[in-house]
């Protein structure tokens, strides 16, 4: 990478002379690609629950009452773990962000 202003960061060398409609779309393949195996990873993991708590329910209502109170407390217990070290990671980029802004000036 040469340090010129003429490069582009943002916009690849292929993309720049293509019009609005192939970029948009080759950014959707893009995210897509990411966002699709997140999205089946969430829809099996709810439907492992549900599926779990109804063969429980035939079992009986003490085992699924049990088997619900476990799961949400569970699931809250993840989803903090998930939301903290996001907030913690977000917080951490812009701390460096910062520290890198004020040592280039």
């Amino acid at each position: 990478m040469d340090n010129s202003i003429q490069e582009s960061l943002l916009v690849p060398e292929e993309l720049s002379n293509v019009d609005l409609k192939t970029r948009i779309w080759t950014e959707s393949k893009m995210i897509w690609k990411i966002a699709f195996p997140a999205m089946v990873a969430r829809v099996t993991s709810f439907g492992m629950i549900v599926v779990t708590q109804a063969f429980l329910g035939h079992i009986g209502k003490l085992e699924l009452a049990a088997y619900a109170l476990l799961q949400s407390f569970i699931v809250r217990f993840i989803n903090g773990i998930l939301v903290g070290s996001f907030s913690l990671h977000a917080c951490l980029f812009y701390c460096f962000e910062l520290y890198g802004i004020i040592e280039n000036n």
